[in-house]
């Protein structure tokens, strides 16, 4: 253990907490200041906030990655679900001989671990915190440990704060009912693209007589209706390319194009392609109308990019469909 003062120990730790955006931001700069100050041969931290047991960051020698020790454990659940259960700091002090040690880590020169756990106000809020020693470093005395476990309960708290910003972020920037954007999201990235003059093209659509799919099988119907379209249109354009949903039947696409012919052709190509076969007993034709505009014709202005792209959409609905059959 190399000679260090806790009081700057807390300091680094909490303006990297403070400083962080992503829970993986914070978790990866804390673990690699952990390892710094305190000497450690390696820190691996261990949640379950998204359902299952992840190694949200390591820092430790190039023998291991994060990736490489997820899957180790992944190979081991029991164990690593019986350390999750841990509800007190356990301290390994000869970890080489202990029977819950693991192979790989003793292979690699640990030889004292810290498991310090966290249990949040709900059961899916898990964490651990393991700290490994070499022979290398000083043993730990009561007065490290101590500081060990005040250490890692201030980095949990502040991973648990950026958990609850990120589920805000995503809940204030997602449609609940499709899981796509919403219209807030769309007008923010909008600006984003315009300001940075990125070339893309904007496509607006909506359904043609959406209510009679209401009318005809329900509330619930429709909504899966939404919900299949635009999750199958996100799934065929890729990550590269965004859906919105800017309210009732009315989506729109950000095509990082300025190609207006290649991304009308490509988005209708993609709307013949939707595979509505899992709706059950539903049987009716869905039309869309679709409009296109692209950043640089609207002078990259928001205002004039709907305009445009919704007058176009509207001219199609006046002018024809484009329908898509659904059929159980």
């Amino acid at each position: 253990m190399t000679n260090f003062s806790d009081g700057f120990l807390f300091e680094q730790i909490a303006r990297l907490l403070f400083e962080a955006e992503t829970v993986k931001e914070a978790a990866t700069a804390t673990a690699a200041k952990l390892r710094e100050i305190l000497g450690l041969h390696r820190v691996i931290f261990v949640d379950t906030y998204t359902g299952s047991p992840r190694i949200i960051a390591y820092a430790g020698d190039e023998d291991f990655t994060a990736e490489w020790i997820e899957d180790y454990f992944l190979s081991k659940k029991e164990e690593l679900h019986h350390l999750l259960k841990l509800t007190q700091p356990l301290f390994i002090h000869d970890y080489i001989h202990h029977e819950g040690a693991l192979k790989a880590f003793v292979e690699t020169g640990s030889v004292s671990v810290a498991l310090i756990p966290f249990v949040g106000r709900t059961k899916s809020e898990l964490g651990l915190i393991t700290m490994h020693r070499n022979a290398q470093t000083q043993p730990w005395d009561e007065t490290i440990e101590r500081i060990l476990v005040a250490v890692a309960q201030l980095i949990f708290m502040g991973i648990q704060r950026l958990y609850y910003l990120e589920e805000h972020q995503r809940l204030l920037y997602t449609d609940e009912l499709t899981g796509v954007g919403n219209r807030r999201a769309f007008m923010l990235d909008m600006e984003t693209h315009l300001s940075a003059k990125d070339p893309f093209c904007l496509a607006i659509f909506d359904f043609d007589d959406f209510k009679s799919i209401n009318d005809n099988y329900g509330h619930l119907a429709g909504d899966f209706v939404l919900q299949k379209v635009s999750n199958e249109l996100q799934r065929l354009l890729g990550i590269e390319h965004k859906v919105y949903r800017l309210g009732g039947d009315e989506f729109a696409i950000y095509y990082a194009s300025d190609q207006l012919t290649e991304v009308e052709n490509v988005l209708q190509r993609l709307i013949s392609q939707l595979d509505l076969s899992s709706l059950g007993e539903m049987s009716f034709r869905a039309g869309f109308s679709l409009g296109y505009a692209s950043a640089q014709e609207s002078n990259w202005n928001l205002d004039q990019l709907i305009s445009i792209a919704d007058k176009r959409m509207y001219r199609q609905k006046r002018m024809g469909k484009l329908d898509k059959e659904g059929r159980s």
